[in-house]
């Protein structure tokens, strides 16, 4: 489950956000910001949209903050954990 979510995520970088990396370029346990894949806020924000289109779920404003961008790990965690508390 968490390695198809990952992929998701990875497919999502390399495909939907203009950030010139491919998928198999894309380390899941390398920060998402700019000592690892080096995305700005403005490509974490298109990024937080569409997980959300993707996953069907809303990121609560509280939810909102570094700890589920860590790395694709973390978030997939998040993103799996958020899914099973849905309806």
């Amino acid at each position: 489950m968490i390695e198809n979510v990952i992929e998701q995520l990875k497919q999502i970088i390399a495909d939907d956000l203009d950030v010139n990396l491919k998928q198999e370029e894309i380390d899941e346990d390398v920060s998402l910001f700019e000592e690892g894949l080096g995305l700005d806020s403005v490509v974490i924000m298109e990024f937080i949209s569409l997980i959300e289109a993707r996953f069907g779920f809303q990121f609560s404003d509280d939810e909102l903050n570094m700890e589920p961008f860590q790395n694709l790990q973390t978030l997939a965690d998040f993103i799996s954990t958020k899914q099973a508390q849905q309806p």
